[in-house]
């Protein structure tokens, strides 16, 4: 059906994205902490756990905000294959009414939800910019 289709398709597509992040910001950690690990005498499972992951949190933040904000857009996107969303209702209910305000206020809601992130996301970045 055109549910299973399209969370499919959203699955498959920020899939490959995160994972490009992950490996990015995996690969952004200096090798010097890798090799001070070692020097400690700490397993690769220790390495990762206990040096690499936690600089890479940091790291991750910004572009993973930005694939959530962008996957928050890009549900509207459904729209092309039929799935009901919040766009599609408000325009349903402009075509049946023959008013604007329900198409201005999903719009909104949008807003409302993108800022929300954008906030919350800014202030998780600012919580962990103690390395700076």
């Amino acid at each position: 059906g055109r549910r299973p289709a399209c969370g499919s398709a959203f699955i498959i597509c920020y899939a490959c994205s995160v994972s490009w992040i992950d490996r990015g910001c995996i690969e952004g950690v200096p090798a010097g902490q890798r090799e001070a690990g070692e020097v400690l005498g700490l397993t690769k499972r220790q390495i990762f756990f206990k040096i690499t992951l936690l600089q890479m949190v940091k790291r991750i933040i910004p572009p993973m905000s930005n694939e959530i904000i962008t996957l928050v857009k890009d549900t509207s996107l459904a729209r092309t294959i039929a799935i009901i969303e919040i766009t599609m209702a408000g325009e349903a209910f402009m075509k049946s009414k023959g008013i604007t305000c329900p198409l201005f206020s999903t719009g909104v809601c949008y807003l409302a939800f993108v800022v929300f992130l954008t906030l919350l996301f800014s202030f998780i970045e600012r919580k962990l910019s103690y390395l700076k």
